[in-house]
């Protein structure tokens, strides 16, 4: 089974350094260089030309990923799409985040402003041992401010799929600051688990894609 695995906002293939999933043929998409104002179906339709939607495949998602996931869904028609510490629609985000909706916050991000506030990103990231630290460090500096702000401007002003998505699967941690579960619904719950758990709790991440993958193969599995 083909999985294409889709990072979260401002990351790269590095955040499933840790995620075993089995003998599967695993393909990394990465964040392609996106103009201010588009939106995450933008995005998708971008990405789907590195599906290769004539072969059964499964979509895997964190956080923004997943949001595209859903949105890619209805280009490519997945066996199945897992989302990992995402949202299905604003409906899910915490009254803070829905308040912005319009208000442009990516606006006031900048190089001084990204490093004056990396430490309460990594208190919401739920980023607390070296190894997740040093990798999220990283991480901020694969994108240009300029793309970070446009994807969060997506992501802020997301909408969700047009369609809800069938044969979905949601995994979230009950510790993750960033998209409280108290929003989240109908999600399988990983314990302790933070808003980079796909890294830091990889097992168990990893444990409950494969249980989901596994109805995938199932006669019943229809297309998203």
């Amino acid at each position: 089974m083909d999985l294409y695995l889709i990072p979260g906002l401002g990351a790269d293939r590095r955040l499933f350094a840790k995620l075993e999933l089995g003998e599967h043929e695993l393909h990394f998409l990465e964040w392609p260089a996106m103009p201010m104002g588009s939106g995450l179906a933008d995005y998708a339709r971008t990405l789907s030309t590195q599906v290769d939607a004539t072969r059964p495949h499964v979509l895997i998602g964190v956080s923004m990923g997943g949001m595209v996931a859903q949105e890619l869904a209805a280009i490519t028609h997945p066996r199945k799409v897992i989302i990992v510490s995402s949202w299905k629609g604003p409906q899910e985000m915490p009254r803070p985040l829905r308040m912005l909706r319009g208000t442009h916050p990516e606006r006031i991000l900048t190089p001084t402003v990204l490093k004056q506030t990396m430490p309460l990103a990594r208190w919401q990231m739920g980023v607390e041992h070296p190894e997740d630290i040093a990798l999220f460090n990283e991480l901020i500096n694969v994108h240009s401010v300029e793309q970070l702000k446009a994807q969060i401007n997506a992501c802020i002003t997301w909408n969700g799929p047009a369609e809800a998505v069938k044969d979905l699967v949601h995994i979230h941690g009950d510790n993750d600051k960033l998209m409280p579960i108290g929003h989240v619904h109908h999600a399988r719950c990983i314990h302790g688990g933070s808003h980079f758990m796909v890294f830091s709790k990889a097992k168990e991440v990893g444990e409950e894609v494969k249980a989901a993958l596994r109805t995938a193969f199932t006669p019943s599995a229809t297309t998203a």
